[in-house]
């Protein structure tokens, strides 16, 4: 809460004229991108997000940066190098701590598949700490790999019991609207419920997963990359629309 509210009396001091106008600016073309409805106070909490989680995946994934080469971060993150003139990192500092103990832990992991675990299990206790209010407002909770496991394998059995089809037959569309970390969809692929002949298909046209949380975003978009077969994209609310961003 205290990046929110630093970052919104930065803003609301009408003397930061070229802060609040690379605000305002990335507010109109989340608008013109994403959804016209996306207010002022939702922009803030991603960029509050972006301050907080931005050094959680430079310590896991060195060497690749997501944050530099995202362009929904790209802009984020030019409207934080503004604001950081205002001493922004010192909200960051009572984290210092957490940031320390994540890149302990990823420390001896060469593998991205070993790390993205790390990130998978650091999701649920970080998020609660650091947004709240978030949390409860969305409904935000981790689903265990095993429910995941079941809930995927009952679908199929039901599929085929009903309608002699499978989660790989020709027209069965997957939508994952709320895809979190993008647990559903990967466990999906590794499943074998998709034959391989089936998958190259099926990913092309017939997979859709969307997120509107920044932080599950990264994750699920970094767990994408391991796989080259996950399509996420970026809402910015809860509803379906023609205008998101993909990867």
């Amino acid at each position: 809460r205290a990046h929110i509210t630093r970052i919104q009396t930065i803003l609301q001091n009408p003397a930061n004229r070229k802060e609040r106008r690379a605000f305002h600016a990335f507010v109109a073309e989340l608008r013109d991108d994403l959804n016209p409805a996306i207010t002022e106070a939702e922009v803030v909490e991603m960029l509050a997000q972006h301050l907080i989680t931005r050094p959680v995946f430079e310590a896991l994934f060195e060497g690749y940066s997501f944050a530099a080469n995202n362009p929904v971060s790209q802009g984020m993150q030019q409207v934080l190098d503004l604001l950081h003139e205002h001493h922004l990192e010192k909200e960051a500092d009572t984290l210092e701590g957490f940031y320390a103990s994540v890149k302990m832990r990823a420390e001896g992991i060469d593998s991205a598949a070993g790390k993205q675990r790390i990130v998978v299990e650091l999701y649920d206790k970080f998020f609660r700490n650091a947004f709240p209010r978030m949390t409860e407002r969305l409904g935000i909770v981790y689903t265990p790999v095993e429910v995941v496991d079941f809930i995927l394998h009952s679908i199929d059995h039901l599929l085929r019991e009903e309608f002699g089809q499978t989660l790989g037959s020709r027209g069965v569309h997957i939508l994952d609207p709320f895809t979190g970390t993008g647990t559903f969809i990967t466990r999906l692929i590794q499943s074998g419920l998709i034959t391989p002949e089936e998958l190259p298909d099926k990913y092309q046209h017939e997979i859709h997963a969307n997120e509107i949380v920044l932080l599950a975003y990264y994750i699920g978009s970094s767990r994408a990359r391991r796989f080259k077969l996950l399509k996420i994209s970026m809402l910015t609310k809860y509803v379906v629309t023609k205008n998101f961003i993909s990867i």
